[in-house]
């Protein structure tokens, strides 16, 4: 292998790695109603925010981009709302579908006490449990919609009734099996 070829092999892998990881750092967005603010990115997207006041925030999606920066909001909305109701769904919790003042959804996810390094590693684990969510919509709604299109396949008619499989296993129009 070629040095140049190294370099892109390495470009490449630094790249995944920083779509993997994510950053809490500090907001610089104007106009939010909040003492502290912090944002959760991965390399120049935001995803998630945290606002409120030391030891209180609450967890939410991002509507906007930062101001004067490169960092721009996650560009889909529905897997980042999608992928934030997962997650309090998994953690029990009931999460708030609200919209900002520019009638923008979001969702906020829950309140969080930061007091300690306990509780900070307890949201570090909630956040990376959020991106593996986000991570797998593509590959979940993929499948859903392989689902359909094989109910779609196998259907004999349009009347949305099951179709029978095999040893008492029905796939629904909806691709969900039972």
């Amino acid at each position: 292998m070629t040095y140049n070829n190294h370099l892109v092999l390495l470009n490449k892998l630094h790249k995944v790695i920083n779509n993997m990881t994510f950053e809490i750092i500090k907001s610089k967005k104007e106009g939010l109603d909040s003492k502290e603010g912090y944002i959760i990115v991965r390399s120049t997207t935001v995803f998630l925010r945290l606002l409120g006041e030391k030891p209180h925030y609450e967890l939410m999606t991002a509507t906007a981009d930062e101001d004067n920066g490169p960092i721009t909001v996650c560009q889909n909305q529905k897997q980042l709302i999608t992928s934030a109701l997962q997650l309090a769904l998994e953690l029990k919790l009931k999460p708030l579908v609200t919209s900002d003042h520019n009638s923008r959804k979001y969702v906020k996810i829950c309140s969080l006490i930061i007091e300690d390094n306990n509780q900070e590693i307890q949201t570090k684990e909630i956040l990376k449990r959020f991106f593996e969510i986000y991570d797998n919509y593509d590959i979940k709604s993929r499948a859903e919609e392989e689902m359909i299109e094989l109910y779609n396949d196998l259907a004999i008619d349009d009347s949305g009734e099951d179709v029978y499989l095999s040893d008492g296993m029905y796939l629904s129009s909806d691709g969900s099996l039972h």
